[in-house]
């Protein structure tokens, strides 16, 4: 036979490019031994039922390294890689590996490789192992189990317990199902998997149940498994029943083998009339479940041992990418140890009264066995992207070559091990401590967009596991646990793409989204032309990461799905791009909208100015009464002023996307709008108005053309009295031209601003602190303000926040000083915000504290960078939220290139809080001192939500001037009271932890 004709019979047409899992017992006799590590990864991934993998895979595999592999540096590979082998070794070679390692999985199938020894007739030297005296007698046997075992009884427990379980149980892949047949209590050994049931069935205590009822199970997995095309997953199942099948289940594997395709329907026929005797090995058994294992070996024997190792090495290849091998060995969960002990004999561990271990039994052997089987620290993982050929995934083109024009290629994206040729340089791990706890991991989705290259918009959905690579499945996305089978899985998606017609460079967008939230974002920079160039000095097909949530891999609380996730970002060329995805599966949609921003945050300031400033013969005045409220009809008009701006740029976005815009309903609702540092454009999210509007007739006033909604008159019994609600209570009355501050974007969702998180800083979304927070003022003295006024409200603050020290500033280089504390939670600017410096103009935007003093977003950098030191401790544990409560102070304009809302994110605070326009110091004081009142009330409220609930408060008096404060942060960034640090006495204990 040729190596061609290997090739077809390892890769037949039916499932070109992925050899079954059943056949690496085979490419275990076959291949290169450089090749066997790689090997056993991939045997080892397959070793869980619950996935589905197999565990006869594994014990099959590691009966063929026991064979092959007799060099210890290589044992100790193959051992740490796939445990199993351990119980396949001699006693002297499973110790040689290393003869200290406390894993309990390989201390587990030591102990079975040691009690073979004793069933052979060892009994002297079995006898040893358990006799604490006769160290010296184990020293002197060459051959018994006892050379180079762990010290302390705990070897001596797993000895006596290997030897009390049936002489018929082989090492096995699973750990738990090893502790499962050890104890002898198989089903009571928490829940078994269905598969795992099957494949524990030759060795199940018959007074647990009927087998007939498992074979039936058996069989019913089988056919489950032909459904979903996975045929050596069926053929493996059924090889396994064979031999406890009766009659009438021999019919139905005959009736179930209809299902299957190709050669595996005359198989799992044939595996149907298979005599009634057990396999004499898990090798034969698994050469049973595959149709053409025999002709592969009459292939393999006749083909040239360097192509026979090439074409080896492949499908090992192929195999571990395409069923996970890549995880590895899973660790055994930390509870196995527990079922064992209470199944010891007679001179283990003392029973207690339920029969389970006395007290303190569990601690005492907990400190015998070191349980090194939980989980590994988990290694970061990188998204990874290259651009494929269609017909050949596996293929990335050139990065140093330009496309094709008009060339349909696929854009690859994986999460895994970084990857060096991958099209994004200096990646940052996937930001997985924004994910919650699960059982088995996350499903994550992956979308691009481009406005010069054409890319399909679906969304693509990835499955990221807690350990290892993330892959893509037939499972619907969300669903946990996983039904399909490893073969189905692949370990990356594609997103069709098309090159421009003309040579020249393309933008793409790639983002990574999780129930909503943007994880992060990258640019694809794509060069294309006509042919193949001389090699440039630097890639033509480039990428980089423009926004992350964060780096690093603590755990956080998992967040509330975000509504809608809008990506802001700065062009090269001075241009403003959105990148906007609506809900699960939608695609990515790119609005080049610069014009339109700009346009619409003028007009949304000039409107909040006109509310709040009018011109009286002194100048400028407050509209606003003494204690910041207006009449029914002045509010009514105001109110009538911003929805149909509202709507009106709810129409203009609506068009621009070309998408449906979040609609509402009853639950609470987060708008998150990501923002690349840096990026000069924003847009008034919080001024957007849902309900229809008709356009008023010429000469009649706004506020008597749309009808007011009840709520506005009975605001304090179905608002604030009701709790906030975040939906109308009079909504389903709602009609044409109603007049309803639910309406607003900011009055019903929580709108957040998060900025792209620093190197090894997190967007934070906790604010510790202990007994008391402390707070930096940095407070105006201009004279043309009510100065008693301010230190009344900044003395309200202080005693609202339960402030343990407040430092109030009246000098840039006091406050800077002071703003040196390593922890912080409050910084508060009570001042002038001004464009531009008085000093010099160049300067930018700028706060003014004291008499004439001024503080630069320079300045604040310049503080970061000297003042503030050691810097790499500085804000780290417990950053503060910076709420600047002024006029322009949080506006971003193309003139500002650095706004202090970049500033302070840069020096690591929490957050921003800053107002968009020129505020009365009465409002501005009341607004600050009802967002401080919720945020940090007994509910623990995040930012997002006390702001929503600030605006509400205001509008309870006729005032809108709430939609001026934007948060630059995560709407859940909340206060996090801790426990006192270590030392302090008891009865401050309970006080602190509330």
């Amino acid at each position: 036979m040729t190596t061609r004709t290997l090739r077809e019979l390892l890769y037949p047409p039916r499932r070109p490019g992925a050899p079954e899992p059943t056949l690496l017992p085979w490419l275990a006799r076959w291949a290169d031994p450089a090749d066997l590590p790689s090997l056993a990864r991939a045997a080892a991934a397959l070793a869980d039922t619950a996935v589905p993998g197999w565990p006869p895979i594994a014990d099959a595999v590691a009966e063929v390294l026991a064979e092959r592999a007799d060099a210890r540096a290589q044992l100790a590979v193959l051992v740490e890689a796939l445990p199993p082998l351990a119980g396949h070794l001699g006693p002297g070679a499973a110790a040689a590996p290393n003869p200290w390692d406390a894993r309990p999985e390989i201390l587990l199938y030591r102990a079975m490789a040691a009690r073979q020894t004793a069933d052979a007739g060892a009994d002297a030297d079995a006898d040893a192992l358990t006799d604490a005296d006769t160290d010296d007698a184990d020293a002197d046997a060459s051959d018994g189990p006892s050379q180079a075992s762990p010290p302390g009884d705990a070897w001596e427990r797993l000895l006596a317990l290997a030897r009390s379980a049936p002489g018929d149980v082989p090492p096995l892949a699973a750990v738990r199902l090893l502790a499962a047949l050890l104890t002898g209590r198989a089903e009571q050994h928490g829940t078994l998997e269905d598969g795992e049931m099957v494949y524990l069935l030759p060795w199940l205590d018959p007074r647990t149940g009927p087998r007939g009822e498992r074979v039936e199970l058996a069989l019913d997995l089988v056919e489950e498994a032909l459904e979903g095309e996975a045929d050596w997953y069926a053929a493996a199942l059924a090889a396994r029943a064979a031999p406890y099948l009766d009659a009438p289940q021999r019919d139905r594997l005959c009736d179930i083998a209809d299902g299957a395709g190709g050669p595996w329907r005359g198989h799992l026929r044939a595996l149907a009339k298979t005599a009634r005797l057990p396999w004499p090995s898990v090798r034969a058994e698994l050469a049973a479940a595959h149709p053409g294992l025999a002709e592969l070996d009459r292939a393999a024997e006749a083909t040239e041992q360097a192509s026979l190792a090439l074409l080896c090495r492949q499908a090992i290849e192929g195999i571990g990418a395409r069923y996970g091998a890549s995880r590895g060995w899973r660790a055994s969960p930390g509870d196995w140890w527990p079922d064992i002990r209470r199944a010891e004999p007679a001179g283990g561990v003392e029973p207690g009264a339920d029969g389970g271990p006395a007290p303190g039994a569990q601690e005492a052997l907990a400190r015998q066995i070191p349980m090194s089987a939980e989980a590994p620290a988990e290694q970061p993982r990188y998204v990874n992207t290259h651009i494929v050929y269609p017909d050949d995934p596996f293929a990335p083109v050139d990065r140093y070559q330009p496309l094709l024009a008009d060339t349909r290629y696929a854009l690859r994206v994986d999460i895994g091990k970084w990857a060096a040729d991958s099209l994004i340089g200096q990646s940052r791990a996937v930001p997985e401590e924004l994910l919650p706890q699960t059982l088995e991991g996350h499903w994550l989705e992956v979308a691009a967009a481009g406005e010069d290259i054409e890319v399909d918009r679906a969304a693509a959905a990835l499955f990221l596991p807690h350990q290892g690579e993330a892959w893509a499945c037939s499972c619907p996305p969300g669903v946990q646990a996983h039904r399909c089978h490893p073969f189905d899985r692949t370990p990356h998606v594609l997103l069709p793409l098309r090159s421009p017609s003309s040579p020249g460079t393309g933008r793409l967008r790639v983002t990574v989204h999780y129930q909503g939230h943007l994880l992060q974002a990258f640019r694809l920079s794509v060069v294309t032309g006509t042919g193949p160039v001389a090699a440039p000095a630097d890639p033509v097909l480039d990428g980089w990461v423009v926004y992350t949530a964060t780096e690093g891999l603590t755990g956080l609380d998992a967040q509330t799905p975000r509504t809608l996730s809008v990506l802001t970002e700065s062009e090269d060329d001075g241009t403003c791009r959105m990148y906007w995805k609506e809900g699960p599966e939608s695609g990515l949609k790119v609005v080049a909208a610069e014009a339109q921003l700009g346009r619409a945050m003028g007009l949304f300031r000039q409107r909040l100015r006109d509310v709040h400033i009018v011109r009286g013969k002194a100048g400028p005045a407050n509209a606003y009464a003494d204690d910041n409220s207006k009449d029914r009809r002045r509010y009514l008009s105001d109110l009538a002023r911003l929805a149909t701006l509202g709507r009106t740029l709810r129409n203009s976005l609506g068009a621009m996307v070309d998408q449906e815009l979040p609609a509402a309903d009853d639950q609470p609702s987060t708008i998150q709008i990501a923002r690349v540092r840096n990026s000069t454009y924003v847009f008034p999210w919080p001024v957007l108005y849902d309900l229809p509007l008709n356009d008023p007739r010429f000469g009649v006033e706004d506020s008597d053309w749309y009808r007011p909604c009840p709520v506005i008159d009975h605001w304090q019994r179905d608002v604030i009295e009701a709790g906030y609600p975040h939906t109308c209570p009079y909504g389903s009355g709602h009609r044409l031209d109603t007049l309803c501050p639910y309406g607003f974007w900011g009055f019903r969702h929580a709108v957040e601003v998060p900025p792209s998180a620093r190197p090894g800083i997190p967007v934070r979304r906790e604010i510790p602190y202990r007994d008391a927070t402390r707070m930096v003022v940095g407070q105006t003295l201009d004279n043309d303000l009510d100065l008693k006024a301010i230190s009344a409200h900044l003395t309200r603050l202080e005693r609202g926040l339960q402030v343990q020290e407040a430092v109030r500033q009246t000098s840039s280089t006091g406050l800077g000083a002071a703003l040196a504390a390593p922890e912080l939670q409050f910084v508060y600017f009570f001042c002038h915000g001004l464009r531009e410096s008085q000093r010099d103009p160049y300067i930018g935007p700028v706060l003014g504290i004291g008499v004439h003093d001024e503080i630069s977003t320079h300045q604040i950098t310049t503080w970061d960078e000297v003042l503030w030191t050691p810097r790499q401790e500085h804000w780290r544990s417990a950053a503060p939220l910076v709420v600047i409560n002024g006029c322009h102070t949080a506006e971003i304009s193309p003139e500002a290139l650095v706004s202090f809302v970049d500033a302070f994110t840069h020096a690591s605070s929490a957050g921003v809080i800053g107002t968009e326009v020129m505020l009365h110091q009465n409002v501005a004081a009341e607004a600050a001192e009802r967002f401080f009142g919720h945020f940090t009330d007994h509910e623990g409220l995040g930012v997002g939500e006390a702001v929503r609930r600030m605006r509400l408060d205001l509008l309870g008096k006729g005032n809108v001037m709430g939609l001026a404060y934007t948060p630059y942060c995560s709407s859940e960034l909340r206060l996090l009271r801790t426990p006192p640090a270590a030392g302090r006495g008891a009865e401050h204990a309970e006080a602190y932890t509330g």
